[in-house]
């Protein structure tokens, strides 16, 4: 199933920024080779960066269509998210348990210890800092200070 491509004009079932071919061509200039193909899985790593760029907290009437124009920012960002997501399917949705994780800490007593961080599935999802980056001028909370990666609770 192809890719149906938003280009700033609401297209009825869009499901990506940019193409496989296009998100390619973003890789080799960014990271001087590419991951992601023209196939089914190339694409379905593109529709996961789109659904994971979809819950971030936007500027208000920016996502998806920015005005009637997407900027390039945004296209290679999610040419970022697919290549996180191409490489280690559901990487940017990872199963993650929410109860205490534990450290061993000593090991002739068997020790272990309880680690601090908040048991949230917010807390354990991971960062692509240079889509982040990417993102910061369209996001409606600098997430470099938020610590957190997506806002899935929307007022």
């Amino acid at each position: 199933m192809a890719l149906v491509i938003e280009d700033g004009t609401d297209v009825d079932g869009a499901d990506s920024f940019v193409t496989a071919v296009q998100a390619a061509a973003s890789e080799v200039s960014y990271f001087g080779a590419s991951s992601i193909t023209d196939d089914d899985a190339g694409e379905a790593s593109l529709r996961r960066a789109w659904v994971y760029m979809a819950a971030l907290d936007w500027k208000a009437d920016t996502y998806p269509l920015f005005g009637g124009t997407i900027p390039d920012a945004v296209k290679v960002a999610q040419a970022v998210f697919a290549r996180a997501e191409f490489q280690t399917p559901n990487f940017l949705s990872p199963s993650q348990s929410l109860s205490g994780r534990k450290v061993l800490s000593e090991v002739k007593g068997i020790k272990w210890d309880v680690q601090s961080a908040p048991a949230t599935i917010e807390a354990m999802r991971p960062v692509v800092t240079m889509g982040f980056d990417l993102l910061k001028p369209y996001l409606a909370k600098d997430l470099s200070k938020t610590g957190g990666t997506t806002f899935l609770e929307r007022a």
